[in-house]
């Protein structure tokens, strides 16, 4: 659902303009608040859930997600529906990284069996996220063709409202011990007020200039206050980013890897669709099924993980899934207006299968080993890595396109500057994803799992050593 949202909205935009008679600026922030919010908030979230309760902080957030999504299809103002975008944006920022934290409690990994579970899960988790975040930009043409745009917001109503309801009766109550601990109040108002001015930079910046004095001044602000929250964590006695997460090598390794592959694959989509309407003349509702093949191969990828997991090590699944994730971007980047299943459908695949091998696979090397009370921490940094990486990716890679053609085609002739712009901004998305190889082996782990064994019968337990060896 929360996939979904980020991008269903994007294709409901041209009806809302119309409807709503909006200035572009305005338009661009109904796509924008989302984002602005869910990245600003992340770390906030995922500490609110350790302290006060997951399912309690989970079913909050996803009823005030059904609140706000139920104002969005009601609203009649670009100023309402902009409001309802934030709020949805700040409940995300609660539900996401809470929903990993609930899982990881349910789903421990002390023991190697428990592991391969907690792998299992996560695999199956990351094919409903993967799946969720492509599908949103065809069933955004659907409901808007068939029902118009209100109903992008009022589908989530039901799905938030039975989610809620699913937690109560699913998931026992926090204990009592974590219910009353501070969080930090000082670190929560500078790391949200940071990222959000971060986030707010990089959305903007596109269209005020990356070296203008304003986009300098709050680029400066932000990195001032992520600094400070910075100093406040080294010396807090009740952090809200635990900064002994980062000592881990597998976590910087997956914090990294989480970035930069997001850094590529939201904006390949975004230009994939554009590409798939504007050059090959699909219909939103043909484009979204032209992405079925990538969707598809996302998720069985996604669904092999936890099997590749438990046979070869993290680093050994991570760069197998990072190789084919570039070579299919760099594939896909050579673009020249060909038939879709020639030029655009294998490279789709490929893309999709290695970038489900690597979304689970961090997710997993992120969160193994972690302390329970700080379970909601880590996901929230691995979450707020993905966000960030998005907006870091898709701001750069449409500045890279719109520089594309200053010597290339004909400017008169539009089909092929949208040919070089978006074939050079795909190709551009191979860089992040190499780094992210870099990082991979530099950090995550190439030890294989240990093998499950079987449970020792008491006459044997005094062999106890001799089997772990």
């Amino acid at each position: 659902m929360l996939n979904v949202d980020t991008a269903i909205v994007e294709v409901a935009l041209p009806s809302i303009e119309r409807d709503m008679s909006v200035s572009l600026n305005a338009l661009s922030w109904v796509a924008n608040g989302y984002a602005l919010a869910f990245g600003g908030f992340l770390l906030l979230g995922g500490r609110l859930g350790d302290l006060l309760g997951r399912r309690r902080v989970f079913t909050t957030g996803l009823l005030l997600f059904a609140a706000a999504s139920l104002l969005g299809s009601l609203a009649t103002s670009s100023a309402v529906l902009i409001a309802a975008r934030a709020g949805q944006g700040l409940a995300a920022a609660v539900i996401s990284p809470t929903a990993l934290s609930l899982l990881m409690s349910v789903f421990p990994d002390d023991t190697p069996a428990r592991a391969a579970r907690r792998g299992k899960a996560l695999a199956i988790l990351g094919a409903f996220a993967a799946t969720g975040g492509s599908a949103g930009y065809f069933l955004g043409g659907a409901l808007c063709d068939v029902l118009g745009w209100p109903a992008v917001f009022v589908i989530n109503v039901p799905l938030a409202a039975a989610a809620a309801l699913c937690t109560l009766r699913l998931f026992p109550p926090a204990p009592r011990r974590t219910r009353r601990r501070g969080f930090g109040a000082t670190g929560a108002v500078l790391v949200s007020a940071g990222m959000t001015l971060l986030v707010y930079v990089l959305v903007d910046a596109n269209t005020a200039g990356w070296t203008r004095p304003r986009t300098l001044v709050l680029a400066a602000l932000s990195a001032a206050l992520l600094a400070a929250f910075l100093a406040v964590q080294r010396i807090s006695a009740k952090p809200l980013v635990p900064l002994r997460l980062f000592t881990r090598p597998s976590f910087r390794g997956a914090t990294a890897v989480a970035l930069l592959s997001n850094a590529a694959i939201g904006p390949v989509i975004f230009f994939l669709s554009l590409y798939i309407q504007q050059i090959l003349g699909f219909s939103p509702w043909a484009a979204g099924l032209a992405l079925v093949p990538l969707i598809a191969a996302v998720t069985l990828s996604s669904s092999l993980a936890g099997i590749c997991l438990r046979q070869y090590s993290q680093r050994a699944v991570m760069a197998t899934g990072l190789a084919m994730f570039a070579v299919g971007l760099l594939w896909l980047g050579q673009l020249d207006g060909g038939a879709y299943a020639a030029q655009l459908l294998l490279p789709e695949c490929m893309i999709g299968f290695g970038g489900g091998l690597v979304f689970v696979t961090f997710t997993v090397a992120g969160t193994s080993g972690q302390a329970e009370q700080d379970s909601g921490a880590a996901s929230a940094v691995l979450t707020t890595a993905q966000k960030i990486g998005a907006s870091v990716g898709l701001a750069v890679l449409t500045g890279i396109a719109g520089r594309s053609t200053a010597s290339g085609p004909d400017p008169h002739d539009t089909a092929a500057v949208l040919r070089v712009d978006y074939g050079s901004a795909i190709t551009w998305a191979a860089a992040p994803v190499l780094l992210a190889l870099a990082a991979t082996w530099a950090w995550i782990s190439g030890h294989r799992p240990r093998a499950v064994q079987p449970p020792m019968p008491p006459a044997t337990a005094t062999r106890e050593p001799e089997l772990h060896e």
